[in-house]
């Protein structure tokens, strides 16, 4: 698709930009833009989208920005999500977390790693795409998306883009953080509840009572258990089910509390569905004898342009397989930027990649800088020579991938 010569004049142009990268990344930090307050981001990355002469630059009705560049009748979609989650521990972090500081060839902040960077490389990469070809048509669409609310419900956003705003890729690459490896696939997860009822009465005549608390300990101690039977399946592992919130009601302090609920974190390897996690729950609570009930909990948000949705907390499990043409062409490009062979992984956490891949079968992997552990934490920091690598990989993908699949 492109000659040696071509692809050393993208590389090249991207290369002669790296300042201007380093410094994209740190205005993209300096933007503050937890979920749900993304708009003065959106609205940045719409004005440098403009300004690269993108073919179409717009804002969907979720508040997605949304870039194209390309009319060609293979789409591929670049997804990186703009919203952090909060900074509540400032003090921890080793230089401020709004500052996008660089310090010996290191960026820090909140984002540095989940996930700016990308963003900073789609764009750049996007700029040198459209120039290059600033005259020649494309075989591919590309739509470079800086999708919104991803933290609070991962998938959510492209599946909006993909449902409600029908455009719908070919191939995705999701730019979360996999330290320039090539991930594939990722643990599902849900979330589910379970709620048992009792009688209440007076804390000094208890007997009178039926303490629903008791009546969820004995589920409490086999959903603990559980947890260590799971299955291992590789290449993702074991799942893992948590009890992470446990509440009651009662009409006071003094007296027998009448309801109880548990909120449980599962998270589904291979092999492991929405239905079987039920199952197991139901049957746990079979064996307990005791009347309870499960459910998955619904997520009712509201975006930062007023749009309203809901979406229920599962989330599938989701992996592309190793000789994939998408998997290939990652590898093959990732070994191109890296002057080395590129390692195939696989993310612990949950991405877009959920709707994508997980609900619509669409072919997805992921590449960026960064090491997932830092995400969230009060270490985030970036190499920036990976950043450069990284949007070096974004430069020259589509059209690795266009050769692979002319090939096939």
């Amino acid at each position: 698709m492109l000659s040696q010569s071509e692809k050393e004049t993208i590389v090249s142009d991207v290369s002669s930009n790296q300042n201007a990268l380093y410094n994209l990344l740190s205005q993209l930090i300096q933007i503050r833009s937890y979920t749900g307050e993304e708009e003065k981001i959106v609205r940045f990355i719409r004005t440098k989208m403009q300004e690269f002469e993108f073919d179409d630059v717009f804002i969907d009705s979720f508040g997605n920005i949304i870039g194209r560049i390309g009319k060609g009748p293979v789409t591929i979609f670049y997804d990186a999500h703009i919203d952090t989650v909060a900074v509540n521990d400032a003090d921890a972090w080793p230089h401020p977390p709004f500052a996008g500081k660089m310090v010996d060839g290191k960026i820090y902040g909140r984002g540095a790693v989940d996930e700016k960077p990308a963003m900073a490389g789609y764009l750049m990469a996007g700029k040198a795409i459209r120039s290059y070809f600033k005259d020649r048509e494309l075989p591919f669409s590309l739509f470079i998306i800086g999708s919104a609310m991803e933290e609070d419900v991962d998938g959510y956003p492209l599946f909006h883009i993909i449902e409600n705003e029908k455009i719908r890729p070919d191939f995705v690459i999701l730019g979360e953080p996999t330290n320039l490896s090539i991930y594939r696939g990722q643990r599902g997860r849900m979330e589910l509840e379970i709620a048992t009822k009792g009688k209440s009465a007076h804390g000094a005549h208890n007997e009178k009572g039926i303490n629903a608390v008791y009546r969820m300990t004995p589920i409490i101690s086999e959903i603990e258990k559980l947890d260590r039977r799971l299955p291992v399946r590789d290449p993702l592992g074991k799942g893992s089910i948590t009890v992470s919130h446990i509440m009651s009601q009662s009409p006071s302090l003094c007296s027998v509390p009448d309801f109880c609920k548990i909120h449980i974190d599962r998270r589904l390897t291979l092999g492991e569905t929405r239905e079987s996690a039920m199952d197991e729950l139901n049957t746990i609570i079979r064996s307990c004898g005791v009347d309870a009930e499960v459910s998955i909990p619904t997520y009712h948000g509201k975006s930062w342009t007023g749009q309203q949705f809901d979406q229920e907390a599962f989330f599938p499990t989701w992996m592309l397989e190793h000789d994939h043409p998408l998997t290939i062409a990652g590898l093959n490009t990732a070994g191109l930027v890296l002057n080395e062979a590129a390692q195939l992984g696989t993310w612990k956490f949950s991405t877009n990649g959920v709707a994508t891949a997980g609900r619509f079968k669409i072919p997805t992997i992921g590449f960026a800088p960064g090491r997932e552990e830092l995400a969230h934490s009060s270490k985030e920091e970036l190499v920036l020579a990976d950043l450069l690598k990284a949007a070096h990989f974004y430069a020259l993908f589509p059209f690795e991938l266009m050769s692979i699949l002319r090939k096939a």
